[in-house]
């Protein structure tokens, strides 16, 4: 145990004297890494970037599949349409200096865009849009042509849904008013053939004068016809009054149904609820030079250290052995 404290402080001590002997090197060291990271983090070498940033919540999504709304409005935002319209409004292959004679300019552009432009589902079931841009203009116009684009491309979505169920319920109720027109064109023919105007009270009269011209020992040619008429044909007549009762209620329903649908067809919906809406960024987000700055400088002193330990560990080693 004591022996392992004595080489754990021979070990400090090395490594103390080290930095006492080295001190001047590592502080020029430091100096000039401090030096080359400021410059290599200037604007010169990296082009600062600016972020525009908005939140919003789903409105009017009707999920096709067990997809949240959240989920759906993601899908809605990564759309190939969508993302096709925003290289061609905004010439991102010369905004982003893509030389599309090179080879796989789409690929290249695709990842930048990919870095430029984050969109993520948040843990509140929101969506934040981020962009970043060396221009703030046109990261906050990025955000706001994501949220038009969304707009319109559920929109178009819905509308096309909505057209085929406008055309499916047309022809049905199309269909239905036929049969309506043709059952009320055969119920027209029998009133006007047998002069059945109302059935219930004509059965009742009819009857009752039979019975009794009956009843009186004669007969009446007319009243006989009238009762073979209404024998006959009162069935048929009662079945298709009762029938065409029923068309007509489901008539009526199918021809609501089609108005809803026509004004499903024309209407015009929002399909978010911005939360933070995307305004010009007044400061850089990207590059942080204090960062750099750090980061670059603490490498480079513990790569230097690391050298003239194995260095003078090397010497140490080498003395020993010769003694």
């Amino acid at each position: 145990m004591e022996s392992t404290s004595k080489k754990s402080g021979f070990d400090v001590l090395f490594v103390v004297n080290i930095v006492l002997k080295y001190k001047i090197p590592l502080i020029v060291i430091a100096v000039l890494s401090i030096i080359l990271s400021v410059v290599f983090s200037s604007e010169y070498f990296i082009k600062p970037k600016f972020k525009s940033t908005a939140i919003v919540y789903p409105s009017n999504l009707v999920p096709y599949s067990t997809e949240s709304p959240t989920e759906q409005m993601l899908q809605l935002f990564e759309s190939d349409d969508i993302r096709d319209e925003l290289i061609r409004d905004f010439d991102l292959f010369n905004h982003y200096e893509i030389d599309t004679t090179q080879k796989y300019p789409l690929t290249l552009l695709y990842g930048q865009m990919s870095e430029n432009i984050k969109i993520d589902k948040t843990k509140f079931e929101s969506v934040e849009i981020e962009v970043y841009d060396t221009d703030p203009f046109v990261a906050c116009r990025l955000v706001d042509s994501l949220l038009v684009k969304m707009h319109k491309k559920a929109r178009m979505i819905q509308r096309e849904k909505s057209a085929e169920v406008v055309v499916i319920i047309k022809n049905q109720y199309d269909l239905k008013k036929a049969e309506m027109d043709s059952m009320e064109n055969l119920l027209k023919d029998i009133r006007t053939t047998y002069n059945l105007l109302d059935f219930n009270s004509q059965v009742k009269s009819f009857t009752r004068a039979y019975y009794e011209s009956m009843a009186k020992g004669g007969s009446n040619s007319k009243l006989d016809k009238v009762m073979t008429d209404l024998a006959e044909n009162g069935g048929r007549y009662v079945s298709l009054n009762e029938h065409l009762w029923r068309v007509r209620g489901t008539y009526n329903d199918l021809k609501l149904q089609y108005e809803n649908a026509l004004k499903d067809l024309s209407k015009e919906l929002t399909y978010t609820n911005v939360v933070t809406k995307p305004v010009p960024a007044e400061k850089k987000s990207s590059p942080v030079r204090s960062l750099i700055v750090l980061m670059f400088t603490a490498s480079m002193l513990l790569l230097s250290f690391i050298i003239i330990v194995v260095f003078e560990n090397s010497k140490r080693i080498t003395a020993n052995r010769s003694l």
